[in-house]
């Protein structure tokens, strides 16, 4: 039996031994509640044993290119957007079962944090491939060329996917435990997510990782600064990086352009910016 609770401007909705299915459209319906300025893209939710199997099948023709790319090691990731051929084509969110499973039972539901964040980019990549008079997505993969869109999608859809995973969970509604909730961020979740990053950061020298690390965490910081201002903001991320002012410079920008609309005309500038800290770009 599954029991999951989620949240919406009604309250409560328990929802008790039902399919994923069910739950999928539960989940879209309330991503567009939340987020009613976000445009409706069709999407295909697959439920996955094996994301790097079921991306194979989707696109066979991208077979060849995807192991290459080392497309095994999505295998355990908590979800994956794939992008169809067509641009009348629905796009596809992968969602691996078992982390399903298992952040259902430990209650932590970071899973449907997961679909937010794929639902993100699919719309960011729908969005940007009618901006580039596109009739379909495969030249949005030449990195090349869209490489800022894909560092500012990653920095958007973790700032709408913990955004919505908050919602969901109702975190937030309670003013009287705010004070709680400030100090648990300010002494585990944040210490520990810039631990996370710098880790991620300097294993490595593969600028890729270290920049899609940077974004996610930045995606993240957001969110706090959405709901507390006063604590968590540009001058206190400042403080942060004081030693690492490109860090500052990134994030005031992304914060400044947190829509494809926003941030389309100033991909140049953006990248100027990761140019402080990043040759090559």
């Amino acid at each position: 039996m599954i029991t999951i609770k989620i949240f919406n401007k009604k309250g409560w909705i328990q929802l008790n031994n039902i399919n994923f299915e069910e739950i999928i459209q539960s989940l879209k319906l309330l991503y567009y509640e939340l987020y009613p300025d976000m445009p409706n893209v069709s999407i295909n939710v697959i439920i996955s044993d094996c994301l790097s199997k079921t991306n194979i099948e989707i696109r066979p023709d991208l077979k060849e290119r995807l192991v290459k790319d080392g497309i095994e090691k999505t295998d355990d990731y908590n979800g994956l957007m794939v992008l169809p051929y067509a641009m009348g084509d629905p796009i596809n969110i992968l969602l691996n079962r078992n982390k399903i499973i298992e952040y259902t039972e430990d209650g932590s539901m970071t899973w449907a944090g997961t679909f937010a964040h794929e639902h993100t980019h699919a719309i960011d990549f729908y969005q940007m491939a009618l901006k580039e008079n596109l009739n379909y997505y495969d030249p949005l993969l030449q990195t090349d060329k869209y490489y800022m869109f894909h560092l500012w999608s990653e920095y958007h859809a973790r700032r709408f996917g913990y955004s919505f995973l908050r919602k969901l969970l109702n975190v937030d509604t309670d003013a009287s435990n705010e004070k709680d909730r400030i100090e648990y961020i300010l002494k585990v979740e944040w210490p520990s997510h810039i631990k996370n990053h710098f880790k991620e950061y300097h294993e490595t020298n593969n600028g890729n990782i270290q920049m899609n690390s940077t974004m996610q965490l930045l995606g993240r910081y957001s969110v706090w600064c959405d709901l507390f201002p006063n604590i968590f903001n540009e001058h206190a991320l400042k403080q942060t990086y004081k030693d690492t002012p490109w860090m500052y410079h990134i994030f005031t920008f992304l914060n400044q352009h947190n829509f494809l609309e926003d941030v389309y005309p100033n991909f140049e500038e953006m990248r100027l910016i990761l140019l402080e800290n990043w040759v090559g770009l």
